[in-house]
């Protein structure tokens, strides 16, 4: 019995060695995958940590800052969410690009692009929101002056400003250009339709500003005319053709031309006939203001009257030369005359004689004579001289 339970003591103990032998290989086993699983998740975790600190050197790159200081609710609200927008697509970009190894793939270059462009809108968007704050400082100043021509050319430049003015941001492009909502203002005068401007973007390589009253070309045109006040006689064609260079030169600019053309503003001499949409307004003009210049000529010249003869004719005197009291431009015909004809001497009559100007040339035209209908000089300054003071030019 004794060698019995002997050998069953021995057989459990060998069991319970076994036992405990494959328990400690499946420990072993265990410790083993469990290592290496440790292994793995440590060399992600710091794959991830350095992808991680790639993400964050680019997108330490990414400035998203702008200066709203100024702008309405509404304004911020809508720059904001593009700032957003902006961001995700550089993060894209970013997370893309730290993956790759190989700098020099078309997969890395493209997540560079990406990234890349993201920048851009910003700078666009940013260089967008300075140049409209100082606009609205520029206009709010421009209209408080009262510096901007009301040519009818100018009505959709001058809504626009208007609409930056009173109006808010309704989206913002691509680009980073700033988008408003266009307008209608009804057209209380009741002749002609209702003022309206389209939608619109602004943005600083491209944005056309309304134009201002052309004070300084018009005081150039008011300073030909004054240089002709002292002038005696007939104009050169020499003359002439200066003068009208010096205004092709001056009306060249469109913007120029169309605050002279306005009726409302400078006043040199009424031009309201001419229509700005016709492409022959910048000729009209010249021609009328050349007119208007020469007009002037004499203008500041003192008559001179002979007091011994009164018969004997002046040459020194020039009907040309009166200031009409009406205007420099009223032309008033004498019986049996037409308006805008104007007397000069005429040294092959020894006279003065009307003259009217056809196709550049100056044609005698009378006064005639009832003897065979002839053009014939008047040699009484006198009765020249009346005829001037009732309005003849």
């Amino acid at each position: 019995m004794a060698k019995q339970r002997g050998s069953g003591v021995v057989a459990a103990a060998l069991r319970v060695s076994e036992s405990q032998g494959q328990f400690q290989d499946r420990v072993g086993q265990f410790m083993t995958g469990y290592d290496k699983a440790m292994e793995t998740k440590n060399k992600m975790e710091a794959k991830n940590q350095e992808l991680q600190a790639k993400t964050n050197a680019y997108l330490d790159q990414f400035d998203g800052d702008v200066d709203l200081a100024g702008f309405s609710d509404e304004d911020k609200a809508v720059v904001k969410d593009q700032v957003i927008t902006n961001r995700n697509e550089f993060i894209e970009g970013a997370n893309g690009a730290a993956k790759i190894k190989d700098k020099t793939s078309p997969e890395y270059q493209m997540y560079m692009d990406k990234m890349n462009a993201a920048m851009s809108k910003m700078e666009k968007l940013r260089a967008n929101l300075e140049g409209i704050a100082n606009l609205k400082m520029e206009y709010a100043n421009g209209f408080d002056q009262g510096i901007y021509s009301n040519s009818q050319k100018n009505s959709e430049n001058l809504l626009r400003a208007n609409a930056i003015l009173e109006g808010s941001i309704s989206s913002i492009g691509d680009d980073g250009s700033l988008n408003f909502k266009g307008y209608t203002i009804p057209n209380m005068t009741g002749a002609g339709d209702d003022f309206t401007v389209k939608d619109f973007s602004y943005n600083t390589k491209s944005f056309k500003k309304p134009f201002v009253v052309a004070i300084d070309e018009a005081q150039a045109i008011l300073d030909m005319a004054k240089a002709q006040e002292t002038l005696k006689g007939e104009a050169t064609e020499t003359t002439v053709k200066i003068i009208k260079s010096k205004l092709n030169t001056a009306l060249s600019n469109p913007d120029v031309l169309y605050s002279i053309l306005s009726n409302s503003e400078l006043q040199l001499i009424p031009l309201d006939s001419i229509d700005p949409d016709d492409p022959n307004a910048k000729q009209q003009a010249i021609d009328m203001l050349t007119q208007g210049v020469l007009d002037s000529r004499g203008a500041a010249l003192t008559e001179e009257v002979d007091s011994v003869d009164k018969d004997t004719p002046d040459i020194s005197f020039s009907a040309s030369s009166y200031v009409n009291p009406k205007g420099a431009n009223y032309k008033q015909p004498i019986p049996g005359r037409t308006a805008g004809e104007s007397w000069i001497w005429d040294e092959s009559r020894n006279g003065y004689v009307y003259v009217e100007t056809v196709g550049g040339e100056n044609f005698p035209t009378g006064p005639s004579h009832s003897e065979n209908g002839k053009t014939v000089a008047y040699t009484n300054i006198n009765t020249i001289e009346g005829y001037a003071k009732r309005g003849l030019r």
